[in-house]
């Protein structure tokens, strides 16, 4: 292979881009099978061979730097330069067949963004094979330190696969996962602004399928934490499919007014030393996590479909569908002197999930509480479904919930809700033995599902005749729509998350 002359190295290779409105954007190709790094990588013809080639270059505002289809990259893509939002610079693929994929040697990542901002990328299959040795491995890493507020981030399409890392939990430790986007470094505040994750599918990854951590999360809530809390903005991570996941799911830390919605996780806890979720919000504030769905949960160490976790005020999750996990539905958890606050849990379907007996210590299939109370949690019109869940509900005595509108099913032979401090109003119960103390207004009775053994979810609809039409009360500010997107009006709602017309 040629080398590049100076004159020619500098004509094919972009300078930074200092002023973005006079930078002069650029495609660029990468055939990895018949490519030539000698060539300027302009056209398809001229194509570059490896990412090597490409990690030599600052790209700027605009620039497109596309893979062919069909072709496999070995190594590293860990591009320089950064775009904006209006000219993000774009990573995608060109041609016909199946996503270009990029193969890493098991290293930190094989997709590495570190301290730019402005990047989409679209149509890639990524993977970071290695040794299951614990080592911290990442699909697409974007790691920013000690940078100040990133901007502009989108990943859309991808598949990223057969990621072996470690579980570790620690944001100030080096992690693992799928798609990651870290805040780190102690002399600049750092976060982002605007990360968004689309349509992709995560499998075979280790610790985070797809989150955020952030090293600039201390405060009230999260003491524990470390330098001062900088907040993420604009995350949203919509319509992802995740599975076979050592870890947690879906990950948001340090986010404010988040979006999590229309993801399907199956299979994950799978390969933990420590208790994992599906979907959770951590220290954040205001995170929405709606119409996702959640199944394969491991059993030990217990996972948790969702979490109500440290540091987190007024998470709203509603119209989720978690079902056949071997863990519980929902955890709500703040660890020692951190505190979470104004939890809402509405129009959820848990269906047949599962409680835990870690050798007489029992987590029901709605578990409150850990080191520290979560206040002002309210639980309603759920619809709790476990044939197989002797235990339903439980709390330790400092982690008080207003469960109303529930639906309560559980084991044949008979379950029981464990719960000194909660408060239980207009709630039904069938196959419930034990009630919680603080019970008012229960209807103890079939709620007359219309069939939800076979037709799921749609079966927790209810039959005319239903003890629990019309049977609730009305609860302020419930959102206005059921788990189907019926309207919710009136003084007297159904119990449970089915608020149409009966079947």
């Amino acid at each position: 292979m040629v080398a590049l002359s100076a004159s020619l190295a500098a004509a094919v290779t972009p300078a930074s881009p200092a002023n973005a409105s006079t930078w002069q954007a650029r495609t660029y190709h990468v055939d990895c099978v018949a490519g030539n790094d000698s060539a300027d990588g302009t056209k398809p013809t001229t194509a570059w061979r490896t990412l090597a080639r490409v990690n030599k270059a600052t790209f700027g505002p605009g620039d497109s730097i596309l893979f062919l289809r069909g072709t496999t990259c070995q190594g590293v893509l860990e591009p320089k330069g950064s775009g904006t939002a209006a000219a993000p610079i774009k990573v995608g693929a060109y041609g016909t067949g199946v996503r270009p994929k990029i193969v890493a040697p098991g290293t930190r990542a094989a997709v590495f963004l570190r301290n730019v901002q402005g990047w989409e990328i679209r149509d890639l299959e990524v993977t970071n094979p290695g040794p299951v040795d614990g080592t911290a491995r990442v699909g697409i890493y974007v790691l920013l330190e000690n940078f100040g507020t990133g901007k502009h981030y989108v990943v859309e399409n991808v598949y990223v696969h057969d990621v072996p890392g470690c579980d570790c939990l620690d944001p100030a430790l080096e992690n693992s996962g799928g798609v990651l986007f870290e805040a780190t470094g102690d002399s600049v505040p750092t976060t982002f602004d605007g990360i968004r994750v689309t349509d992709s599918v995560v499998s075979g990854v280790d610790n985070v399928g797809i989150g955020t951590l952030s090293s600039w999360s201390k405060r009230d809530m999260f003491p524990a934490g470390r330098n001062h809390f900088m907040p993420m903005t604009n995350v949203k991570f919509l319509r992802n499919t995740l599975s076979n996941l050592g870890g947690d799911g879906i990950l948001v830390m340090n986010g404010v007014d988040s979006r999590t919605a229309r993801n399907k996780i199956d299979g994950f806890g799978l390969r933990a030393a420590q208790s994992h979720a599906a979907i959770l919000a951590y220290n954040s504030d205001r995170p929405v996590l709606e119409h996702n769905e959640i199944t394969g949960g491991a059993a030990f160490p217990p996972s948790f479909s969702l979490t109500v976790d440290a540091g987190t005020k007024d998470p709203l999750y509603q119209y989720n569908y978690s079902h056949d996990n071997n863990g519980p539905f929902i955890l709500f958890c703040a660890s020692s002197g951190s505190y979470a606050d104004g939890a809402v849990i509405r129009y959820n379907i848990s269906d047949n999930d599962k409680d835990v007996n870690l050798d007489g210590f029992i987590i029901p299939v709605v578990a409150a509480g850990c080191d520290n109370g979560i206040t002002n949690s309210k639980f309603y019109n759920n619809t709790i479904y476990a044939p197989n869940a002797e235990n339903l509900a439980g709390a330790f005595p400092h982690t008080s919930i207003a469960f109303t509108n529930n639906i309560f099913s559980g084991k044949a032979t008979g379950a029981r809700i464990d719960d000194p401090v909660g408060v239980y109003d207009h709630n039904l119960y069938q196959n419930v033995t034990a009630v919680a103390v603080n019970t008012t207004n229960a209807v103890n009775a079939d709620p007359l599902f219309r069939n939800p053994t076979t037709d799921r979810p749609a079966g927790f609809r209810l039959r005319c005749g239903s003890p629990a039409i019309d049977a609730g009360v009305a609860v302020p500010d419930n959102g206005g729509r059921d788990f189907w997107g019926n309207e919710v009006t009136g003084t007297t709602p159904n119990i449970g998350a089915y608020e149409g017309p009966c079947l």
